[in-house]
Formats: C-alpha cells, sequence, structure tokens
C-alpha cells in the first residue's frame, strides 16, 4: 500500500515543522491510508464517448405515489471515431459532509444509503420534437434493470455498474439520447443525482429535447410523447443518469478523454452563461474532448485522495486517457487558515498530496496503460468592494502567498519542478503516464495596474454595464424583476447581476436567463431584494473572487491549451 500511497512516507518528513494539532491530523490520515481501494477494471480499447455534465451529488426524495424518475438527455459523440458497442457507466454516489472512514472536513463521496433500480434506453436517431424514435433498451448482465445496492462492508466502494454492449453506431460529432429511469426500492429513500438540463424554453432552457418528469409511471414505459419536457427555473433537475457513454471507435484506437475533478471552481453555477452547476472553466476548455465531470463543491485535495472519499470516481476515471486535477483553494484555506500554517509549510504539505495524487493515475491500472495527469494551478480569488467593477476596489486574497508559491512549483520547468518530480516517481514503469500543468491562470489574471500577470493576484474590472435601475419588487428566490423594462429575452445570459443600493445591497449573482422583465440569478438570494433594492447588470468576471462567472470561465478557460495538453502519451 505505501507504494500506491506515498504520501505516508512524505507526511512524515514534514511532521517535524507542524503544529502538534497538524501532527495529529496527518498521523491520523496517514494510518487511514491503509484502507483498501479497488484498481480499476477498465477494459482494454474501451473509449469515453460523451459524459453527462451533471453535478452528480445531491440527495433526492421520490415521492410514495409513484417512486419514479426519467430524464432525457443529450449526447453528443466526441470521440472522432465511428463509435459502437456503446455502454453505459452507472454511478451511485453522491456527497456529505462528513466521511465513514475518516476525519470530518469538506463534503465527500458517499455511497447511495439505499438500493436504487435503474432503467435505461439510447435514441440514436432521436431529436428535440420527435421522441418516437426507435430506442434500443440497454441491458445489464443481461437484464432489463440494474440494481444498485449499498455495500454492508466497511468503505464499500465503488459503487458503479458497466451495462452491456448496446447495438448500433454514433458517427463523430452525431448527437443521441439517453432516455434513464431511476426507481427507489422503497417510497421515500433517497437516491443521489442531479442534472442540469437545457431542455424546454424557460428558465436557463434551450430547445434541446432534454428533460425530465418525476413521479411518471407513463414516462418509466418509455412514452413516445413529441416535444420538450419543460424543467421549471432553474433548469436544474433532480434525476439520474449515467457518468458516462463508452464504447469502441472502429479503427481500433483509444479516443482521448478526460476526467475532470476538483471542487466548485471546476463545476459551478456561477457560470450561468453555460449552464446549471456545470460550466466552469474546465469544461469549457475540454468542450470538445469527451469527459467526465467528477468534480465535488467544497472538496479538499487532500479529501480526494483519500480512498474512503474518492472510490467510486477513482474507478470511473480509468476509463479516461487523462485526468484534469483542479484542487487547492480549499487546501489553502484549511492548511494557513485553521492549521496556521506558514506558507512554506502550506506548501510543502500541498506538494507532497499533489504528488501523490499524480502516482495515482500515472501508474497502470491493470492492463490500461497510466493517463496523462494535468495539474491545475490555482486561480486568483481577490475580494471586491464594487462587484469587480473597477480594480482600485480589489484586495488581494488572505491566502495570496501560498498560492504562489504553490503555483510557481506547478510552473518550474526544472528538475525542482512538479512535472519533473511527478514523472520521477514512475520512472522505469512500464505504460506509466505522464505529467502536465494547465494553467487558468494564464488567462484570467491580472495585476493592481490591469496587466495580464501570472500571480499578479487580482481579475480583470467589469468592462462594460450593460443595464441598471430599481426593482419593481415582489422578486422570487431564484429571479429579479424590473416591469419598467422591455429586455429581449436571452440577451443577459452570462452577466452579472449586482445590488447596488436598498435591500440586499452588495449581493451579486450570475444571470442564467431573462424574460423581457424578469432576470433568472444561478444562485438564490440570501436576501431578496425589493422595491428599495437599485442594481446593475455588468461582464464582471466573478462574483465573489473565488469562483468566476461566466466571463471568467471564458477568460480562465481561454489561457488553457487544450490541444497540446490532450496529446496521447508518448511511445516508449
Amino acid at each position: 500500500m505505501a507504494a500506491r500511497f506515498p504520501l505516508v512516507a512524505a507526511i512524515a518528513s514534514l511532521l517535524a515543522a507542524m503544529p502538534a494539532q497538524a501532527q495529529q491530523d496527518r498521523a491520523a490520515r496517514a494510518l487511514a491510508l491503509q484502507a483498501k481501494v479497488a484498481a480499476a477494471t477498465r477494459m482494454p480499447r474501451l473509449s469515453v464517448i460523451s459524459g453527462a455534465e451533471q453535478w452528480y451529488g445531491i440527495g433526492v426524495t421520490l415521492a410514495a405515489a409513484g417512486p419514479y424518475n426519467t430524464v432525457r438527455v443529450l449526447h453528443r459523440n466526441l470521440a472522432r471515431c465511428m463509435a459502437s458497442g456503446l455502454r453505459l457507466l452507472a454511478g451511485n454516489y453522491g456527497w456529505a459532509t462528513t466521511s465513514t472512514g475518516g476525519t470530518p472536513s469538506a463534503p465527500k463521496e458517499r455511497q447511495n444509503p439505499g438500493t436504487i433500480l435503474v432503467h435505461s434506453a439510447i435514441e440514436f436517431a432521436g431529436t428535440k420534437t420527435d421522441q418516437s424514435a426507435p430506442r434500443m433498451p440497454v441491458r445489464w448482465g443481461g437484464q432489463a434493470v440494474a440494481t444498485m445496492s449499498p455495500s454492508s462492508a466497511a468503505l464499500g466502494f465503488p459503487n458503479l455498474l458497466l451495462s452491456d454492449p448496446v447495438s448500433g453506431a454514433i458517427a463523430p460529432g452525431a448527437t443521441f439520447y439517453e432516455r434513464s429511469s431511476v426507481t427507489v426500492a422503497t417510497a421515500g429513500q433517497l437516491f443521489f443525482s442531479a442534472l442540469s438540463l437545457r431542455g424546454g424554453s424557460s428558465g436557463f432552457g434551450t430547445d434541446s429535447g432534454e428533460g425530465s418528469a418525476a413521479n411518471s409511471t407513463a414516462e418509466r414505459a418509455f412514452d413516445n410523447a413529441g416535444g420538450d419536457v419543460t424543467v421549471a427555473a432553474p433548469q436544474f433537475a433532480a434525476g439520474w443518469s449515467a457518468l458516462a457513454v463508452l464504447g469502441y471507435c472502429s479503427d481500433g484506437s483509444v479516443a482521448p478523454s478526460i476526467a475532470i475533478a476538483g471542487d466548485s471552481i471546476v463545476t459551478k453555477g456561477d457560470d450561468a452563461g453555460y449552464g446549471y452547476f456545470t460550466g466552469g472553466w474546465a469544461l469549457r476548455a475540454f468542450a470538445a474532448y469527451p469527459h467526465m465531470l467528477l468534480a465535488l463543491p467544497g472538496e479538499r485535495e487532500i479529501d480526494a485522495v483519500q480512498p474512503w472519499n474518492f472510490a467510486s470516481r477513482l474507478e470511473a476515471s480509468g476509463y479516461a486517457t487523462h485526468v484534469l486535477w483542479a484542487y487547492g483553494r480549499n487546501d489553502l484555506s484549511y492548511d494557513l487558515g485553521t492549521l496556521g500554517y506558514t506558507p512554506a509549510q502550506a506548501l510543502a504539505a500541498m506538494k507532497a498530496v499533489r504528488l501523490q495524487a499524480a502516482r495515482q493515475f500515472m501508474m497502470p491500472r491493470g492492463a490500461a496503460p497510466g493517463q496523462v495527469f494535468i495539474a491545475a494551478t490555482i486561480l486568483p480569488a481577490p475580494t471586491s468592494s464594487d462587484g469587480f467593477l473597477t480594480l482600485s476596489g480589489q484586495s488581494k486574497d488572505v491566502y495570496e502567498a501560498g498560492r504562489v508559491l504553490f503555483n510557481d512549483w506547478l510552473r518550474d520547468p526544472g528538475a525542482g519542478g512538479f512535472v519533473a518530480q511527478a514523472n520521477a516517481q514512475v520512472a522505469g514503469v512500464a505504460n506509466a503516464g505522464t505529467a502536465r500543468v494547465a494553467d487558468p491562470c494564464a488567462g484570467l489574471e491580472v495585476n493592481a495596474a490591469g496587466v495580464p500577470t501570472l500571480d499578479g493576484g487580482f481579475s480583470p474590472p467589469a468592462t462594460q454595464t450593460y443595464a441598471s435601475g430599481t426593482s419593481s419588487g415582489s422578486n422570487p428566490g431564484n429571479a429579479f424583476n424590473d416591469t419598467g423594462k422591455a429586455w429581449t429575452p436571452g440577451q443577459y445570459r452570462g452577466t452579472e447581476l449586482q445590488i447596488v443600493s436598498g435591500t440586499g445591497a452588495g449581493q451579486s449573482r450570475g444571470i442564467g436567463g431573462n424574460s423581457a422583465t424578469q432576470l433568472l440569478i444561478a444562485d438564490a438570494w440570501t436576501t431578496v431584494p425589493d422595491a428599495t433594492s437599485t442594481y446593475r447588470i455588468t461582464d464582471a468576471p466573478g462574483w465573489n473572487g473565488v469562483h468566476p462567472g461566466t466571463r471568467g470561465a471564458i477568460l480562465s478557460a481561454g489561457g488553457v491549451n487544450a490541444a497540446t495538453l490532450m496529446q496521447p502519451l508518448p511511445v516508449r
């Protein structure tokens, strides 16, 4: 186990320089690393074709009147090859604020406490308005329904299931639909999953054919009703769908694909121009490649390398050729803020964890080679007194010194830098992966003068104010009204709404859509504005420094050279 998790040895060398509280914390973690985690059973030559752009983890209770929930999810073959033998990779996990196997901290992975039954089909020729196209039923070990039950064993992960192959082929770039239904074994039980759907024409939706119908026996029977099923704003539905669609490329190759792991920064609703609880710089940067979204809001990297916190996601990620590892912000606040480390001590601890994560993915898994491990730099997180309208209103994050040290280590091209140290861990290992660095800071970060500068510590200010005024009141929790306006529907999607004065002053939210007189926001109000609230709509890059909004996600993605990072493993 020490060979697979080298952090045990690395931690020991750090303990002498750390406070007593830190020693206890690290020692407990080191002991816990002895827990068993399964190696991925990835089938050679199987490629990720498409991944559901979903945030996996909200606990949903289905009504006793009919414990069914069906979603119709749009997929696209991003593998750039003719794909056949499609298979669904099913997951049954969510997140919790405590761990059954380790010390409590940020939200982390847990298995569903109840049994779920999954019933799926694939529509190869379905369109957004025609849902009566022939469907190919998905079988699970020859059965029409997959039964996923929680393990009674301690640390009983992973909770994944791979379907039988489905006949049919999908051309490169072609779209198709997955229609999946989940049933709980006992009415009123929870299941873990949630989807950002583009279906419908209201809220955050576009007319894509996606949609959901909760507690519908008709939908569970895969009815042939045409048209979209509208999901109320925000466009975020409780439902279950596959983690990914896998398949075989007709030319025998394995298509490049990426598993995206990280915290809320890479999968947050603040990127309201993309979708609710999807988007972010990572999905934007790698949107052209098959991807699986495996991030959990609030997670720290030190949590993600623990077997009980990442087991299902580790198993699922084994089907991807590349892994994006976008952690660090929550580790900075914990190490520097909670444990009281100096920036140098925090750097040492974070380096050890990042190297452990790299080795875990770069080592071969069974018959599959190691993966390309892409470590992401940490974005700046300044605060602002004016909603990021100006640079002069910004102040650097209190953890800035630690962030700068960590990013400098990631970028260091020499023997002491991350890439060289990560690759040295697998030197001489046949079919090992390789390490690379994604630098979203290169597209977003500026210094106090507004000049693009790595580790400058600031975000670009807003460049435009599109509209302003005073609310007409009667605002819902996820919307904002101004009946004196006549906006073009959808024109402000992806911009930022700031309450300047009156009730709720100081709040900013990403705008996911709008009607002629109402703005729909991605995150509910903390204090609901009223008729005293004045506002402005700008192109500020984010609303709280930590989480980039739509413009911030676009700028950050622009700093990432996905084509270079997604190159296959070099021939050795």
